[in-house]
């Protein structure tokens, strides 16, 4: 039966942003691997920090053929990992991916490293090492450039090579498993730090934020401006009231405010960054992100009311906003204010699809959509603020 890579790839995606252990990422990821390709075995060469080296954790195949867990670590002055480590290589690169089938062509070869002794020297380091791990491909997971892992495949069951689509497959899951690696180290961090230190749980909250942001190139630092905002309209109401709302209210609103778009991480980049009108299938993927945000946070404790202001920030006050079609006061307080404050900062930005608002264009618009869109009482705290040039 032919497989279906393009709806595999996706499949894999949605399950790997709700993944928040490294390990059990990874063996999800080999697993799939290894049925729905048929190889003999597959392992992942992981980076881990502590001990600066790479190392095969954790394998999946058949018994005798794979790798053992454990057994490898190599350190940066390793063949293949400075072979992956210099972006020079790339060209002898199949389809983003390392064949040892390239490697022996280029080998036999003798004028392609006329000059190269040294290139020669590690293409047949690298050689000896695939052969060592009875590894036939060798697919490279960067986080910005950076060198996370390398899956390392064993021959399909049947002996046949492998073919261009499952190649693409490879190099594409790769760059998925990178972001999901990443962000599934951040989520450790995330729940540690609620456990340690608030200052380094923020800090590490504005470092996942910065991914969030920086998988959308058309909103870098909007995060930033959302949370800036939305504090500014609590404050404000604390003034006016100081009994309204506790310490512990202000700081799941800035935390919110920092993840409002978290689930962004499961929206595919080409529609993010489209330039042009949206599709109803597209405009359907990135109205999911508050729910995927939603399920992201799910797991970490304490984070109750955050999740609210993530789920529910695209809800209307007149009860056509989304997920949920909440109305009026049934939408949570922490939510109306993200919302607000969501919309100026997208108005007074540039987008793929206009220019940016004037600061007085968008509060006409915010304030023709008071009672409709946003939260009355909020609209004329955004109308005070933007007054006394807070905003």
């Amino acid at each position: 039966m032919r497989i279906n890579y393009k709806r595999e790839l996706e499949d894999a995606a949605r399950t790997m942003i709700l993944v928040h252990k490294p390990n059990t990422l990874i063996r999800l990821i080999l697993r799939m691997i290894v049925r729905k390709v048929r190889v003999e075995h597959a392992g992942i060469l992981l980076y881990e920090k502590s001990r600066d080296c790479f190392i095969v954790t954790i394998t999946r195949g058949q018994v005798g053929s794979k790798i053992p867990a454990g057994l490898v670590r190599l350190d940066k002055n390793s063949p293949i990992i400075r072979f992956f480590n210099d972006s020079n290589n790339i060209a002898l690169l199949e389809r983003g991916v390392l064949l040892l089938s390239k490697i022996n062509t280029l080998l036999s070869d003798r004028e392609f490293f006329a000059g190269k002794e040294d290139l020669e020297k590690l293409i047949i380091a690298i050689k000896f090492q695939m052969k060592s791990f009875d590894t036939v491909v060798c697919v490279p997971a960067y986080y910005r450039d950076n060198l996370l892992g390398i899956l390392m495949l064993g021959e399909k069951v049947n002996k046949k090579t492998f073919k261009k689509e499952e190649l693409d497959f490879f190099n594409a899951l790769a760059n998925d498993v990178a972001m999901a690696l990443r962000n599934a180290f951040l989520f450790e961090d995330l729940q540690l730090e609620i456990e340690r230190n608030k200052k380094l749980f923020l800090e590490t909250t504005m470092a996942l934020s910065a991914a969030i942001d920086a998988k959308d190139h058309y909103t870098r630092g909007h995060t930033t401006r959302v949370t800036e905002y939305s504090l500014a309209i609590c404050k404000h109401i604390v003034a006016e009231d100081s009994k309204k709302f506790d310490a512990k209210f202000l700081d799941n609103l800035h935390v919110a405010s920092l993840l409002h778009d978290v689930g962004k991480i499961g929206v595919p980049e080409a529609i993010l960054n489209k330039k042009g009108e949206l599709t109803d299938e597209e405009r359907k993927k990135i109205n999911e992100h508050v729910v995927i945000g939603a399920m992201i946070l799910e797991p970490i404790k304490a984070l109750d009311e955050v999740i609210l202001g993530v789920k529910y920030h695209h809800e209307r006050y007149d009860g056509n906003g989304y997920p949920e079609g909440l109305k009026g006061e049934a939408i949570p307080f922490i939510a109306s204010i993200i919302s607000v404050a969501d919309s100026y900062d997208a108005m007074t930005t540039d987008r793929p699809y206009r220019s940016a608002f004037t600061k007085e264009q968008a509060m006409v618009e915010i304030e023709r959509c008071c009672g409709t869109q946003f939260h009355p009482h909020l609209v004329r705290i955004m109308a005070a603020l933007y007054k006394r040039g807070e905003l």
